[in-house]
């Protein structure tokens, strides 16, 4: 009867040493949890701040560019705003335009003309590529890019000269507008004959062909 005592209680004693055990070792993992929950939310500041200071040198960055780019242009005091909000857990992008320091800031649109939006478009085009790493290839494709500018063009063209000059950029440009053409250093014309597109050069040496085809 006693010997099945002890043994009980030898029983009971293993039984709280592997409890004990186990506590230890679920402490342990508590206090492993702990940290790592500590260190997340460490992180997550981080992330945070380094995303609001990328931000905000980005948002700097892209105002003063296309804000450049359209003050020469425009004699109008026209000021680049980019904004950030935060909705839903994700941060969006608004872009607008500010005439006047008390003049509040306002989404452009073609009431403007659609001149600035055309200054716009191609300075983002711009200030994305110069953002590149690496860089793509430096040849850009514009397609009508000063299409609602009208007399202001001859400025866009200067602004497109300064820009391949200072950044080794290549503009490859199709337009309709004599004086974008005039100021390239060089240009083709293109008509269709009905049977086949004639290319002539018409800035730079003169050459002629003939492309088969509609």
């Amino acid at each position: 009867m006693l010997s099945s005592y002890k043994q009980h209680v030898q029983d009971k004693l293993a039984e709280r040493l592997v409890f004990k055990n186990q506590l230890i070792d679920f402490t342990k993992q508590i206090e492993q949890a702990k940290d790592l929950n500590e260190n997340q939310i460490k992180a997550r500041h981080i992330i945070a701040d380094v995303a609001k200071l990328t931000q905000t040198k980005f948002t700097s960055y892209v105002e003063q560019l296309v804000t450049l780019a359209i003050k020469s242009i425009f004699d109008r005091p026209f000021k680049f705003k980019v904004d950030f909000d935060l909705k839903r857990n994700k941060s969006e992008c608004f872009l607008r335009i500010q005439e006047g320091e008390d003049e509040e800031p306002f989404v452009p649109s073609q009431e403007l003309g659609g001149g600035v939006l055309d200054i716009i478009s191609f300075s983002l085009r711009i200030v994305l590529w110069s953002l590149q790493n690496p860089r793509s290839c430096n040849t850009i494709l514009l397609d009508e890019p000063f299409h609602f500018l009208g007399k202001l063009s001859d400025r866009a063209g200067t602004l497109v000269n300064e820009l391949s000059r200072r950044m080794n950029l290549q503009f490859i440009i199709v337009t309709h507008d004599e004086v974008l053409t005039n100021i390239a250093d060089a240009a083709w014309k293109v008509v269709h004959n009905g049977t086949h597109s004639v290319v002539t050069q018409i800035v730079g040496e003169t050459k002629s062909r003939l492309l088969r085809g509609r």
